[in-house]
């Protein structure tokens, strides 16, 4: 049996983790989306596979009804964040729901370009020669090209031919196409600085192959850069979803009419972005800002006609980006040799 003085070394690395406050507080906050999530098929158990539209609104262009959350006495009403601008739905059923599908959507991008850049990055800076040249010509290329145009680019011209439904995928594969750059960029940096260190020298001369190398002694030092990048790609992905959907609600908005968001006779426009027809972030912040006057202040109305259409999801997010942000700070410096205690 062991003694109470002696102590496992990741128990106590676990606990320096735990000890630093930016790290619990984004963690609190990403398990609370995470667990949103979890239950908005309890909260919603109407599975919606299709963005629905409000005909009424469609043909009226009225107001939207405004947040009927009361606390005295305590009543959730029939929209509690209000209602969205046309979209058949509420802001809160568009944000819970949401909170499903857009992290479905950040992993799918942030997840895989993080490992390709990771895994780009090792190899280039640790075996150098051409393949380095040839992985930091490709990276620099990328790197010089504005995501949000890249992006949109790439997809107006493949859109038309794999077709609409495609279009969230076509979206996840041109970001991933993009966004492993940064992470290589700064992995490379690292790992070529670590390569030349004397424990990877000695690691060499006592016969390690440079897998074992790479796994063993360059990773552990050269991944803290891509945990700064992270909260970076997040916000990058976040923010061509809703430009992507803001291009969307804009384009039909202005497509017939100005004053009026929809004509309830007329069909959209064909769309040359992704649109997600399932309930989204990106969509509910999209129809707000979009929407006449919703946000844009208006005497006596310095938030706008319809405030919660743009500030209650912009809140949402926002927060979102916050809980990224403290777990990459928290998890940098516990990582890093100079912040560590």
């Amino acid at each position: 049996m062991k003694g109470p003085g002696i102590h496992h070394p990741w128990i106590e690395s676990l606990k320096d983790l735990l000890s630093r406050r930016a790290f619990v507080a984004g963690l609190v906050l990403l398990g609370f989306y995470v667990f949103v999530a979890l239950i908005s098929a309890l909260i919603y158990p109407r599975e919606l596979t299709s963005m629905p539209l409000d005909k009424n609104l469609l043909a009226s262009c009225g107001l939207p009804q405004g947040p009927t959350l009361t606390l005295f006495p305590f009543s959730l009403g029939d929209h509690p964040l209000g209602q969205t601008a046309f979209l058949g739905l509420g802001v809160a059923q568009g944000l819970i729901v949401g909170t499903r599908w857009d992290l479905f959507l950040i992993a799918s991008v942030v997840v895989p370009s993080a490992l390709v850049g990771i895994f780009l990055g090792l190899i280039a800076g640790t075996y150098g020669g051409r393949l380095d040249w040839f992985v930091m010509t490709v990276t620099d290329a990328l790197l010089s090209i504005p995501y949000f145009v890249f992006v949109l680019l790439l997809v107006y011209v493949l859109l038309p031919k794999v077709g609409t439904s495609q279009g969230p995928l076509l979206f996840i594969l041109s970001m991933i196409l993009v966004m492993w750059a940064p992470f290589a960029r700064g992995v490379r940096s690292e790992a070529l600085r670590n390569s030349s260190l004397s424990y990877v020298e000695a690691a060499r001369a006592s016969g390690a192959g440079t897998p074992h190398i790479i796994a063993r002694h360059i990773l552990p030092n050269s991944i803290t850069p891509s945990l700064a990048q992270l909260p970076v790609a997040v916000t990058l992905t976040l923010a061509l979803i809703i430009g992507t959907q803001y291009i969307t609600y804009y384009d039909n908005s202005h497509a017939y009419g100005v004053g009026c968001t929809f004509n309830s006779a007329t069909s959209l426009a064909a769309p040359v972005v992704p649109t997600f027809t399932y309930p989204e972030w990106g969509g509910v912040l999209g129809a707000g800002i979009t929407y006449t006057g919703a946000w844009l202040p208006q005497p006596g109305h310095p938030f706008g006609l319809a405030w919660w259409g743009f500030l209650i999801p912009a809140l949402w997010i926002i927060v979102f980006g916050l809980a990224t942000l403290l777990i990459s700070d928290g998890l940098r410096d516990w990582l890093s040799p100079r912040t560590r205690r």
